[in-house]
């Protein structure tokens, strides 16, 4: 008898060691107000529930206390924590994550990503990173995560911010090391507008990554988002903007080789150039991104 309740243990154990996380960048939920487009709400909660996740990092949120009230209605083993500051553009950022796998030990805002080289602050051109700590139930196991939204653009100016938040990063992660934080996930909207022509904004971030030895599990994935193209020919471009990545402490602790995918549009199109009405509902009525997810 105390056999198989032992054998039962490990076996419970194991099926819930494994972890599915994954990002999201949710087109100025529930409006737009650039695209004067209402979230398709009915879409939406059939990508989440394929999705099948554990914890998923979100970002652009306009309207925080209607995706709590969204994810509580269809997803009631899910809650959503979010930050307060969004930006000039109200575009909060956070998680959403499965209440009976995973317990929210801690929540902030890190600030100091908003304007590295000046005052940090709530309501300028860029997010807060959102900062969240977690314990995985059954293991006990305690993890960080960081979901980012950096700057958008691919002009001079926005590339330079952006090398100065690669630069906090590195510094940041590096601190958080040194204090004992070894196990921890980063993902979000990068924007990194060159990441697939690997101009020197791609250079620069993957600099950052190498500096923290930092596993981009994403970057086989062909794309994560997809936009116009600057041209009026119906034909949308894709590009990689968004990236899970994590720290060797963190795939250390999980020891599996980490499956990655990318989902809806992008995947439907294999991320190759497509029409506004090929890419779909996901596309015109959700978001230009896609999620990602990265099982371990």
């Amino acid at each position: 008898m105390k056999f198989l309740l032992a054998l039962s243990l490990m076996l419970s154990l194991s099926a819930w060691a494994g972890l599915k996380v994954g990002t999201y960048n949710i087109r100025n939920f529930d409006y737009d107000v650039r695209e004067d487009i209402q979230t398709n709400k009915p879409e939406l909660v059939q990508i989440l529930l394929a999705l099948n996740f554990d914890l998923l990092g979100v970002n652009e949120i306009n309207n925080g206390e209607e995706l709590a009230s969204f994810i509580k209605s269809k997803m009631p083993n899910y809650e959503v924590v979010l930050s307060k500051c969004g930006g000039r553009g109200g575009q909060s950022l956070g998680f959403i994550y499965n209440s009976k796998k995973l317990r929210l030990l801690d929540f902030k805002e890190e600030l100091g990503v908003t304007n590295p080289e000046g005052q940090p602050t709530c309501n300028g051109s860029s997010r807060p990173m959102g900062v969240g700590k977690f314990e995985v139930l059954v293991t006990k196991e305690i993890f960080y995560s960081y979901q980012v939204h950096l700057k958008a653009g691919d002009n001079a100016e926005a590339q330079e911010k952006r090398a100065l938040q690669y630069e906090f990063l590195k510094n940041y992660f590096k601190l958080a090391e040194a204090e004992g934080k070894t196990n921890y996930i980063v993902m979000g909207d990068f924007n990194t507008t060159g990441y697939l022509s690997r101009d020197q904004d791609y250079k620069k971030f993957s600099a950052m990554l190498n500096a923290n030895k930092l596993s981009n599990l994403t970057a086989q994935l062909g794309c994560s988002a997809y936009w116009w193209g600057a041209t009026d020919d119906n034909t949308e471009i894709p590009s990689k903007l968004d990236h899970i990545v994590m720290s060797p402490g963190f795939l250390e602790l999980k020891g599996t080789t980490p499956k990655a995918q990318v989902h809806g549009h992008c995947k439907k199109v294999t991320c190759k150039p497509a029409s506004s009405d090929t890419l779909g509902v996901s596309y015109q009525e959700v978001s230009d991104h896609c999620p990602m997810t990265v099982e371990i």
